[in-house]
């Protein structure tokens, strides 16, 4: 059996007619400049066609409902609301954050007693601590 090198492509992308301002800062310089080009994260790009405060999405304008832009559960009837009662903590450890919260809702009795916790943990020994 003959085995071959696995050749490696590459692209070369121009980046010479991007602007990059001095400091590679990723704040608007300028009342219509929303790329400012060279590299950013995925987060920051969200944030940016998101909140951006002139042109993001959310910023400016109200996205939701059936005459706009998307709806939601909530947006279409409570009962969503009123049917969430699944509190799941990943990784609960030794479950503090789940016993303090607990605690602090046991004054909504009706609530807490319509509540299914469920406690995710890889370790064995801290689920029988749980």
């Amino acid at each position: 059996m003959e085995m071959r090198e696995s050749q490696s492509t590459s692209i070369s992308i121009d980046r010479s007619a991007l602007y990059n301002p001095p400091g590679h800062s990723h704040e608007p310089t300028s009342e219509s400049e929303l790329f400012r080009g060279g590299s950013i994260s995925v987060a920051e790009y969200m944030e940016e066609v998101l909140m951006n405060p002139k042109f993001g999405f959310y910023i400016n304008r109200d996205v939701f409902g059936v005459e706009r832009d998307f709806i939601t559960s909530p947006e279409v009837s409570q009962m969503f609301g009123e049917m969430v009662v699944n509190l799941v903590e990943l990784g609960a450890g030794r479950g503090t954050l789940m016993a303090d919260l607990l605690r602090g809702a046991s004054k909504f009795k009706s609530f807490t007693e319509s509540l299914h916790v469920h406690m995710v943990e890889c370790s064995s020994m801290l689920q029988k601590t749980q």
